[in-house]
């Protein structure tokens, strides 16, 4: 491979050349015969167009990082020459990565522009970008080659504010940790705090690059937390998209059965709870590299992704990438069995939903609101969850406190397989409920539902039934900000009814232990742990 070609490939990635090549290695240790892959394609092709955008987008170079807002306008990052003389002896000098805008209108693409320099500094190269909603915040690469000229990559924010782009500010060494990459940032808002998924090589991960989130609220970034085996593998998962109203995951990956090279991958849940990552299929994957998934914010049977499949001869299949379309296609006869299997489909639900219940969720000791004595709370369980999930290594360090060798494992082992099996599996029951409930309630039905809250024995009667009641609260909101407020529409008009059983602490096991001094048996022990919850107990529909 040319120095060209390599370090085109190498800035695409935005990684230092020594992962790039382990990258390759684990990619060479589950790649397929190559007939075997055509084979593949041949047979399970699904329904899909695929689309490469025009040149108005797409050059000879490469173009990944596609994202469409809604109203049409498209962000994308290109990597181009900025002199084409003798280009392959001057390439380190002469190449940058910046972001660009377009608006896609009724006759195609506008002319791209790059966001100003306040962005596009010339002194790095500026690469995968976030953004709220309204456009006014973004998150985005900039990455710089060391002595080693290997590639280290930090994130950085910049706020748009009269009109313009302010100046980026680096975010805090609690994210840009010293001496690792971090790179390819998206963020997910809620109502009451923003997570931020990212990819970083930086210690204690799964394995090359592994994908990270960390909850911003009241204005700071908390600890990053690893997403977690089910998603990060011994080797790389990199271009994270989170599609917030089916909490679903997508992310490409050279290990999860691909098919060849970086395949796209996607996976219900949310923070570290997850389903197992399912292959997108061919023709969104290839026997070549696939990243950089999103959706259409108007439309989602449509979308973007970059590859580096056959299309761009230029300088090789393994140079420079494309940014292609894809669009669901369903033809009438299609629509009418889905019809069909709907119907079908609706006399297991209730069985489906009953299988679920009840339906277990946790807490932290004393969440939400702490030391409050109201009922109600503005937390989304959401936000809860988030904060229980990164206290998952504090509570291994107290519960295996003053234990050694086997009994200190095995305590540590205990904490782990209850936050795996129990919280992280209660979450993801939680999303299946709602979908099964929308369903139900989309279908005509009127529901409802009965929520039973807990405590553990650590406080008086009294305050533990007020505890209760704000944790079922927290579940309230989840409900009603679920999918931007899908379910207000039947809670206004009385289709879906929620009822509240507070039981505060007596129901608790005797064996809890109720000293506030013991803290590891009252606090930090699966016994205590387990009493912390509310459940979805009922479910009637008519």
């Amino acid at each position: 491979m040319s120095n060209v070609r390599f370090f085109a490939f190498t800035l695409f990635f935005l990684v230092s050349p020594s992962l790039f090549l382990s990258a390759q290695k684990g990619t060479h240790v589950i790649q397929v015969d190559q007939q075997e892959q055509i084979e593949y394609i041949k047979r399970d092709t699904l329904p899909v167009e695929i689309k490469r955008l025009s040149p108005a987008i797409n050059t000879i170079y490469s173009e990944y990082n596609p994202i469409l807002f809604k109203d049409s306008t498209f962000y994308f990052v290109s990597l181009r020459p900025e002199s084409f003389s003798d280009y392959e002896k001057l390439f380190d000098e002469f190449w940058t990565t910046s972001i660009y805008w377009s608006k896609l209108t009724m006759s195609g693409f506008s002319t791209p522009v790059p966001l100003p320099k306040t962005i596009n500094n010339s002194k790095y190269y500026n690469c995968n970008f976030t953004s709220n909603a309204e456009r006014s915040l973004l998150y985005f690469s900039r990455c710089l080659r060391d002595t080693m000229l290997e590639l280290k990559c930090e994130l950085w924010e910049s706020k748009f504010s009269n009109n313009k782009w302010e100046k980026p500010r680096k975010l805090s060494r609690r994210i840009n940790l010293p001496g690792t990459t971090t790179t390819q940032p998206f963020l997910v808002e809620y109502e009451d705090c923003n997570i931020l998924y990212f990819v970083s090589n930086r210690k204690d991960g799964i394995g090359g690059l592994d994908i990270w989130y960390s909850v911003y609220k009241n204005g700071r970034f908390g600890d990053p937390i690893n997403l977690g085996v089910t998603i990060n593998t011994e080797g790389n998962e990199v271009t994270p998209f989170y599609d917030i109203e089916k909490s679903t995951l997508y992310f490409s990956s050279d290990r999860h059965n691909s098919i060849g090279g970086y395949d796209i991958f996607y996976s219900e849940g949310a923070f570290s709870a997850w389903k197992t990552p399912q292959n997108m299929g061919v023709p969104f994957n290839s026997s070549k590299h696939d990243f950089y998934f999103s959706i259409h914010p108007n439309n989602h049977k449509k979308g973007f992704f970059s590859s580096n499949r056959l299309f761009n001869s230029s300088f090789s299949d393994t140079c420079c990438h494309d940014i292609y379309q894809y669009e669901w296609l369903i033809e009438k006869k299609e629509e009418e069995v889905v019809t069909v299997d709907t119907i079908v489909d609706t006399i297991s639900r209730v069985e489906k939903i009953r299988n679920l219940l009840p339906l277990t969720l946790f807490f932290q000791n004393d969440e939400p609101d702490p030391r409050s004595t109201d009922t109600v709370t503005s937390r989304n369980y959401i936000s809860t969850l988030s904060d229980y999930l990164a206290m998952k290594e504090v509570y291994k360090q107290e519960y295996s406190k003053g234990l050694k060798n086997k009994a200190k494992s095995e305590a540590e082992e205990m904490i782990e397989r209850f936050f795996v099996d129990s919280v992280q599996r209660g979450y993801l029951k939680l999303t299946q409920f709602s979908e099964y409930l929308l369903t139900e309630l989309n279908e005509g039905k009127t529901v409802e539902i009965t929520i039973t809250g807990f405590a553990s024995p650590l406080h008086k009667e009294e305050y533990n039934r007020r505890l209760s009641a704000r944790r079922i609260s927290s579940i309230k909101n989840y409900i009603a900000q679920y999918n931007n407020g899908v379910f207000l529409t039947y809670l206004n008009s009385k289709k879906l009814i929620i009822k509240s059983a507070p039981k505060g602490k007596t129901m608790a096991s005797k064996l809890v232990s109720d000293n506030l001094q013991d803290k590891r048996n009252s606090v930090y022990s699966i016994a205590a742990s387990l009493e912390r919850k509310i459940q979805i107990t009922e479910y009637k529909s008519k």
